[in-house]
């Protein structure tokens, strides 16, 4: 008969979860003796098929080490990403100012040859014969 504490050092788990786990074992798995539940040996049976199976976990280390090279790799692609889209921002801010540019040029060239016409007669100087200025 062994305690929720040695249960959970001998699967390697929290003792919160042999807790868990050890109230859905019927009562003739389990003991309280002075206040401390043990659990009997079909009982220790009984909770290792729940924890059967489970891959052991790598050290931190090792899963530090995975988790920070996978970073990295998705920052050089999002750096990679973010170069691309400067340079196309930038071709486009150049495309942008050379339509504006032409733009300018064609407003004014349209202002000049406007300037040597009369103006036509707006409807109410058509209606009333007098010619707006």
């Amino acid at each position: 008969m062994k305690t929720y504490k040695e249960i959970a050092e001998l699967f390697g788990v929290t003792k919160d979860k042999i807790k868990y786990r050890a109230r859905n074992l019927p009562d003739s798995y389990l003991e309280i003796n002075r206040g401390i539940t043990y659990v009997n040996t079909e009982g220790i049976e009984e909770l290792r098929g729940f924890f059967e199976g489970k891959v052991e976990r790598e050290t931190t280390e090792e899963v530090t080490r995975e988790v920070v090279s996978i970073l990295r790799d998705e920052l050089s692609a999002k750096n990679r990403q973010i170069d691309e889209l400067t340079a196309a921002l930038r071709a486009a801010q150049q495309t942008a100012a050379a339509a504006q540019a032409l733009h300018a040029a064609t407003v004014t060239q349209n202002l000049e040859t406007d300037a040597g016409k009369p103006r036509d007669k707006g409807i109410f100087a058509r209606i009333f014969g007098k010619i707006s200025e």
